[in-house]
């Protein structure tokens, strides 16, 4: 699988390790709408294992396996209800 990092991807200070420890130990993650052929998911978790802070990464991922990382950022309220769906 290939990662690509937009330049977007990076706006908000958010370091490419960080980003990708929240996407691989996501609380929770749910499809997006994106353009189509991609399946586009945002991941909400913690940037490492040792802080209560939550970040939010969105990501195409991209026929055959590619994966496009174009949104890190701490966590919004645009995101935020993901959190407790299902409490």
């Amino acid at each position: 699988m290939g990662v690509e990092w937009t330049h977007s991807a990076g706006r908000h200070g958010i370091t490419r390790q960080d980003a990708l420890y929240a996407m691989t130990h996501a609380e929770v993650s749910a499809e997006v709408e994106g353009r189509p052929g991609e399946v586009t998911v945002v991941y909400v978790g913690h940037p490492h294992g040792q802080t209560e802070k939550y970040l939010e990464v969105i990501a195409a991922h991209r026929p055959p396996r590619d994966l496009v990382i174009f949104h890190a950022m701490e966590l919004t309220d645009l995101y935020r209800h993901l959190l407790y769906e299902g409490e």
